[in-house]
């Protein structure tokens, strides 16, 4: 069988050089891994800008999951390379990535894909799944080029906890896109490099001397709160993994030589409670609840490092839409089977935010020295749990005949049932909009368009 070859051509309004050096900046891969193939980069060997390099990849194809190991070759420069199959699902395989310069303000970006399928086997629907794939990221590379070129700094060296979570995998990927030398907090002591350092929250093993030289640290990690029944264990445990952590990580900052200068921790919506239909903005008061308590001690935490003069942020998450994790992958399947409905009455209101508004939103709070104290993080248009239902359902072409009462979801999750998805809290995200940070779908059915 002949190969088969597929293209996808667009203008993006940056010039030339700008688009080819964002290709060659770590975490470029990263940004361009389509959020509803469960991806995972596995290794890379050399780096995108190496001739010969190599990267392995594990994804899913015809519904099995593959390794995949692709090689850059053909590199020009400042103008092309390609990505060629060296182990993976197809009989072959060669990507090439093109940019040539329209004027000295946009340039032609050209994928093009020469393939050949396994045993000469046809798979429906694999152009329609390139198609799709490459205007996301166009779509990507154009929102990142216009968000990064909005804020004039120098590289910044930024400490992270949290990179391999739902937010950290792309907030990472994106400092490293806009330039930025991102290092990595683990907890695992062997994975210890230059681009990481360990620290043992529990026992309290670090090295002070790690710490320093940071311009911002961005301290994101913390247990899922949505991963099990709330036990006296369980909420010790998520007591312990943001409130103790954060403590110790503000004291470990607060006693550097030099501290850094900007802090973002993160925190949740779950601060204001149960608040029904009243409207809500970072000046409204502390609501009541589990959730409540434990984000008021999260953001107490950072006491010390504040003392110190470093500007800190808190980041009140909302609802965050990805399908590469988190409550919107968890719906999927069941929405998919016609299975998906209403919470409860469905009136609670639900204040969400897309994936790349949450990594969006970070970077403009890390670059915008004027934020400080708590943030929301959410879009500006929240809606009801039954209205994103029905625009999930009807975004999936499936009917929505089914709903869970409130009884049911207490019996069987109990206190997380009425603190995460009973809970009503209406809230606007008033600072980022002050500020002038640019939403890039502000609108729910847009976003579902986006992120899945």
């Amino acid at each position: 069988m002949s190969d088969r070859c597929f293209s996808y051509r667009s203008t993006l309004g940056f010039p030339a050089q700008d688009v080819f050096s964002w290709y060659m900046r770590p975490g470029a891969l990263s940004r361009l891994m389509s959020p509803w193939r469960k991806t995972k980069i596995l290794f890379h060997e050399g780096g995108p800008d190496e001739e010969g390099s190599h990267v392995g990849i594990q994804t899913r194809f015809a519904g099995v999951p593959w390794k995949w190991v692709l090689q850059h070759r053909n590199l020009v420069p400042g103008k092309e390379f390609s990505d060629c199959q060296v182990k993976g699902p197809f009989a072959h395989y060669c990507h090439r990535h093109r940019v040539d310069p329209v004027d000295t303000h946009s340039c032609s970006v050209l994928d093009e894909i020469t393939y050949r399928l396994p045993l000469g086997l046809p798979i429906p629907g694999i152009e329609e799944e390139f198609a799709k794939l490459f205007r996301w990221r166009h779509q990507i590379m154009q929102g990142d080029l216009e968000l990064i070129s909005r804020y004039q700094t120098k590289p910044l060296r930024i400490l992270l906890s949290g990179a391999t979570g739902l937010i950290g995998r792309s907030l990472e990927a994106l400092l490293g896109t806009a330039g930025h030398d991102v290092v990595r907090l683990v907890r695992n002591h062997e994975m210890a490099t230059r681009h990481a350092i360990h620290w043992d929250p529990v026992h309290g093993n670090f090295s002070k001397e790690d710490f320093e030289g940071f311009d911002a640290v961005v301290h994101l990690a913390g247990e899922n709160i949505a991963s099990g029944r709330w036990t006296k264990k369980r909420k010790e445990r998520l007591f312990l993994s943001r409130c103790r952590d954060s403590w110790l990580l503000s004291q470990i900052l607060s006693r550097l030589h030099r501290p850094p200068k900007t802090v973002v921790c993160a925190s949740a919506l779950g601060y204001y409670g149960n608040r029904g239909q009243e409207k809500l903005t970072e000046e409204s008061a502390k609501g009541e609840g589990f959730l409540a308590d434990l984000c008021g001690k999260w953001e107490d935490a950072t006491q010390a490092i504040e003392s110190r003069g470093s500007r800190v942020v808190h980041t009140r998450f909302g609802v965050v839409l990805s399908a590469a994790g988190g409550m919107l992958q968890r719906s999927l399947l069941p929405f998919k089977m016609g299975l998906g409905g209403r919470l409860g009455s469905g009136s609670q209101v639900m204040s969400w935010i897309g994936m790349d508004d949450v990594v969006g939103a970070l970077y403009h709070v890390l670059m915008t020295e004027s934020i400080q104290g708590p943030i929301n993080i959410t879009a500006p248009i929240p809606v009801s749990q039954a209205e994103f239902s029905q625009t999930l359902a009807r975004k999936l072409g499936r009917p929505m005949f089914f709903s869970v009462p409130a009884w049911a979801l207490r019996s069987l999750l109990g206190e997380m049932a009425e603190e995460l998805l009973l809970s009503s809290a209406s809230v606007a995200p008033k600072k980022l909009m002050e500020t002038g940070y640019v939403f890039r779908y502000p609108d729910l059915s847009q976003a579902l368009d986006y992120v899945m």
